[in-house]
C-alpha cells in the first residue's frame, strides 16, 4: 500500500518535525511506502493587524547586540531544518507537485484542522480531505488548535469544514475541541488518539551523551516565555540548585544558553534535564514521555488544549498560573508508572486504528 501523509511538515518546529517523523515510521511499520504530501494553499481568511511605523518601533525591545545573538540563531536553525532535518523526513528543498497516486492518505497529525488560524496556507479545505488524490481517506489524531467553533461560525466555514470531513472514512483527533467541532459539523463523535510521538520509540536514535548537566529545559516558542514572575521564580531555583537555565531549539533572551540541537537531540536534553518549564503542546508530551518533573505555563491562548492533554493523563497538577510557587510544583511526585500505563493502552488504541485501514 502507499500510503500519503498530509501534515505540517515543512514547519520549522521541532514537535512537528518530530510527529511527522512518528506517524511515517510508525506507517512504514505496516510495510507500507510512505510520503509526505504538500499543503496547497487556500484563501486567507484571517489577515494579521497592519502595525504602523511607530508601533513597530515600540515593539523593538532588547540590547542590540542580542537582538544580533537571535537574529543569527533563527536564521542558523531555518538553515539546518531546510538542509538537514527536512532530508530525513524525506522532504526535498523545493516544493513537489502532488502528483502521485495513493492507496490511502493520512491527514496529520498536529493542528492541520486550525483553520482560523494566521499562516502562509490560510484556510484550505485540502486539509479537510477535498481533491486528494487517494480512494481512502482518514485522519489521526488532527487537531482544530486554537479554533474553537465560534471562530469557524464567525468566518463562516462550518460547512465545508464539516462537508468535507464526512467524506473521510474514519475521523481521528487528538483533543475534546476538535472532537466537540467534528460532533457539531459532522453529527458523529470521531476517534480521539493521541500523538504520534507517544507511540514510537525514539530511543535509538537519542544521543546517548549531550553537552550539558545539570540544568532546566525551558521549552517554548521563542521569546515566549516572558513573564517576570516565571522568569524570577526559574532563576532562583537555578540558583538554590546550582543549575543552568538552558533553552534548546527555541531562544529565549534571559536563559543562561540557548543552544541548537537536531531534533533527536532535543529529546535527549528533554530525558536528562532537572526540571522542564515549558509552555507548549509538545514540550508537554515530550516531557510526559522521557518523565520528567515538568510544569506547563497556561495562558488564556492555550488553556484548552493543554488542560485537556493534561487531564488525559491525570496531569492537571502540572499546569501552573502566575502565583504558583514553581518550585514546589516541581519537586511534587509525579506518578509517571500509572501515567505509562495511560501511554501503553493509548498507543495500542492508535496503532490498532491505523493498522485497521492502512494494511
Amino acid at each position: 500500500m502507499k500510503t500519503g501523509i498530509l501534515s505540517m511538515q515543512r514547519v520549522i518546529n521541532y514537535g512537528s518535525f518530530l510527529q511527522a517523523y512518528a506517524l511515517k515510521r510508525t506507517i512504514e511499520g505496516f510495510n507500507n511506502m510512505c510520503d509526505f504530501i504538500n499543503i496547497v494553499p487556500g484563501k486567507q481568511i484571517n489577515l494579521p493587524p497592519k502595525i504602523n511605523t511607530v508601533q513597530k518601533i515600540i515593539n523593538v525591545k532588547g540590547h542590540f547586540l542580542l537582538k544580533l545573538k537571535y537574529k543569527k540563531y533563527v536564521n542558523t536553525r531555518n538553515t539546518r531544518f531546510i538542509n538537514a532535518f527536512f532530508p530525513i523526513l524525506g522532504i526535498e528543498k523545493e516544493e513537489t507537485k502532488n502528483n502521485n497516486r495513493y492507496d490511502a492518505v493520512v491527514i496529520g497529525s498536529d493542528e492541520v484542522f486550525n483553520g482560523t488560524q494566521q499562516c502562509t496556507w490560510g484556510f484550505t479545505e485540502q486539509l479537510y480531505g477535498k481533491g486528494l488524490n487517494a480512494p481512502l481517506v482518514i485522519s489521526y489524531a488532527g487537531s482544530f488548535g486554537a479554533t474553537t467553533l465560534e471562530k469557524i461560525q464567525h468566518y463562516h466555514i462550518e460547512r465545508p469544514i464539516g462537508e468535507n470531513l464526512k467524506n473521510l472514512k474514519a475521523v481521528s483527533v487528538r483533543d475534546q475541541n476538535s472532537a466537540d467541532i467534528v460532533k457539531t459539523l459532522c453529527g458523529f463523535e470521531p476517534e480521539q488518539h493521541i500523538d504520534p510521538t507517544l507511540i514510537y520509540d525514539f530511543t535509538e536514535l537519542e544521543p546517548q551523551k549531550i553537552n550539558d548537566e545539570n540544568y532546566i529545559l525551558i521549552y517554548g516558542y521563542d521569546n515566549r516565555i516572558k513573564e517576570r514572575d516565571i522568569i524570577q521564580k526559574v532563576k532562583k531555583i537555578a540558583r538554590k540548585e546550582k543549575l543552568t537555565i538552558i533553552s534548546a531549539g527555541v531562544w529565549q533572551d534571559w536563559c543562561d544558553k540557548n543552544i541548537l540541537v537536531t531534533p533527536f537531540e532535543l529529546l535527549a536534553y528533554f530525558r536528562n534535564a532537572k526540571y522542564v518549564v515549558t509552555d507548549t503542546f509538545h514540550g508537554t508530551v515530550f516531557s510526559i514521555k522521557q518523565n520528567r518533573p515538568f510544569v506547563t505555563i497556561l495562558r488564556k491562548d492555550n488553556t484548552e488544549k493543554l488542560y485537556d492533554l493534561l487531564r488525559r493523563f491525570n496531569l492537571t497538577d502540572r499546569s501552573v498560573v502566575l502565583d504558583d510557587d514553581l518550585y514546589q510544583k516541581l519537586n511534587e511526585t509525579i506518578n509517571y508508572e500509572a501515567v505509562n500505563k495511560i501511554i501503553e493502552k493509548e498507543k495500542e488504541k492508535s496503532i490498532a486504528y491505523l493498522r485497521k485501514y492502512l494494511t
